[in-house]
């Protein structure tokens, strides 16, 4: 009788190892999802995904408001990047041009208004007018690499007051 208790003990023993091994590797860590998209365009280049093409932020950080008001103003540099360009033989070259557009373009103004608690600041793109046309010259065949500035600045004869702020604008690329 004692070995047979022995021998229930060291069963029950070696079950409840066997049954918490097996409990362990089957435990459900994390699980995730992954989701797969993009698009097929007839273009002679591909923008680049996330940051650098297809979704660019442009982080100003904190700007001074009393500089703003003062006249000044604050200027960030943004890269649109083209990738497996083939811009054609010489004799059928291709060209491109892109137009910036948006709805928060300020009336009368080449500027973009702000949304947010911050009032009276707007947003420029040096060199480009809202909603015009831009040749892009020098494109070559593989990556291109074009580089604008964003401009902050107050918007008006108001002053810019304290808050955040967002603006934004699209663009498009046509090749002929």
């Amino acid at each position: 009788m004692t070995l047979s208790r022995i021998s229930l003990a060291t069963l029950f023993a070696v079950a409840a190892v066997s049954f918490g091994a097996n409990a362990a590797g089957s435990f459900v860590g994390n699980t995730g999802k992954v989701t797969f998209k993009g698009s097929v365009v007839d273009a002679p280049c591909n923008l680049a995904p996330g940051q650098d093409g297809t979704d660019i932020k442009v982080d100003f950080g904190e700007l001074s408001m009393s500089q703003l008001n003062a006249g000044e103003t604050s200027a960030r540099t943004f890269d649109i990047k083209l990738e497996n360009c083939n811009m054609g033989t010489e004799a059928a070259k291709k060209t491109a041009e892109i137009t910036f557009t948006s709805q928060d373009q300020l009336a009368g103004q080449n500027l973009l208004g702000t949304n947010g608690s911050a009032k009276n600041l707007a947003i420029g793109i040096s060199n480009i007018t809202f909603g015009t046309a831009k040749t892009l010259t020098g494109l070559i065949d593989g990556d291109n690499t074009l580089t604008y500035t964003a401009v902050a600045q107050k918007a008006a004869t108001d002053d810019v007051t304290a808050g955040d702020f967002t603006a934004s604008t699209t663009f498009k690329i046509s090749y002929k």
